[in-house]
């Protein structure tokens, strides 16, 4: 189906993308100001001076600090740091203090094992301080921005029962809810889209949920072709083919699903990892940890170490404090 577009509606979709190039440019200004001042640290940290003399062995902090980036980039991303619109202002907090304590403990662990000594991490402390700050204002400003300048579109509720109703849970109240307006809700039990098609007709965004797969293809067509946002609750079988692997196998392609099992490399580094990440954790976060267990002691007199039984992947009980 052949979408057409008016005058008026190019008008519309250049304003929209004029707008995201804005804030894209504006998350890009962040980021690097970010990398920064990690860079501004790293030389105190490693000099303890700004003062610094272009010499031959000056480009290894050039490589620690495309590490940085390259590392707080994945991060950033991971975690939807900069999902504005979508996420509270203390989600958005919450995600750029992980990965910027995620990048640094990365650099930390592996300037350390290239030096082969420790040495005292706590400007950093200061550093990720003086960062979730800037992302504090930035998360507020940034969310006001694209709240602002993204008009409420009216959205229509696809279900099938109450039980579907209550697992896609309210939209209203929600981030989400002051961008899509739910203005009608549509129980459906059928298998055909051809029968509420045109009960689409208008809106601007649709929330599917629980309806039948037949269906709900028909609405994920309509929706590209349309150039409407969807959202979809999962099904079980989409969930388990997130893992599938795309294998060629004649002429047609195939959808390869199977029990998953971790792979040997991926269990010794990942096992490393923990005991490495915790580790440093422990240390850098020790002074943290002993205010918070005096301000339990003395707030309510109770125990500061919370202890329970767990299982392992054989079964084996331990204790986890």
């Amino acid at each position: 189906m052949e979408n057409k577009l008016f005058p008026s509606e190019y008008k519309k979709l250049d304003g929209v993308e004029r707008k995201r190039n804005i804030l894209s440019v504006l998350n890009f200004c962040h980021f690097c100001l970010q990398v920064a001042i990690f860079f501004v640290c790293w030389l105190l940290f490693s000099y303890h001076t700004l003062h610094i003399r272009l010499e031959p062995g000056f480009r290894y902090n050039l490589l620690v600090l495309g590490g940085y980036a390259l590392v707080l980039f994945f991060f950033t991303r991971s975690y939807n740091a900069y999902l504005f619109g979508y996420s509270r202002v203390r989600t958005l907090i919450l995600s750029q203090f992980i990965s910027k304590l995620f990048s640094v403990l990365f650099v930390y662990v592996i300037t350390s094992f290239a030096w082969r000594r420790l040495k005292n991490p706590l400007i950093f402390l200061g550093m990720i301080a003086v960062q979730v700050s800037i992302d504090a204002l930035f998360a507020y400003f940034g969310n006001q921005y694209y709240l602002k300048t993204n008009p409420v579109k009216r959205t229509i509720l696809v279900y099938r029962n109450q039980l579907d109703k209550k697992r896609f849970g309210i939209i209203q109240g929600k981030p989400s809810g002051r961008l899509y307006r739910v203005d009608e809700e549509l129980q459906y039990e059928g298998h055909k889209f051809s029968d509420i098609r045109d009960k689409l007709v208008g809106f601007d965004a649709v929330f599917v949920a629980g309806i039948h797969s037949r269906c709900r293809n028909g609405i994920l067509k309509y929706c590209k072709e349309e150039g409407i946002p969807g959202f979809f609750l999962p099904h079980v079988g989409d969930v388990l083919m997130q893992e599938a692997k795309h294998i060629q196998s004649f002429d047609s392609p195939v959808m390869f699903v199977t029990r998953s099992h971790v792979r040997p490399e991926f269990a010794i580094i990942k096992r490393a990892f923990d005991i490495i990440a915790s580790a440093l954790g422990l240390i850098i976060l020790s002074p943290f940890m002993l205010i918070t267990s005096l301000a339990i002691h003395f707030y309510d007199g109770g125990p500061v170490i919370y202890k329970q039984k767990r299982l392992t992947k054989d079964g084996k009980e331990i204790w986890i404090y």
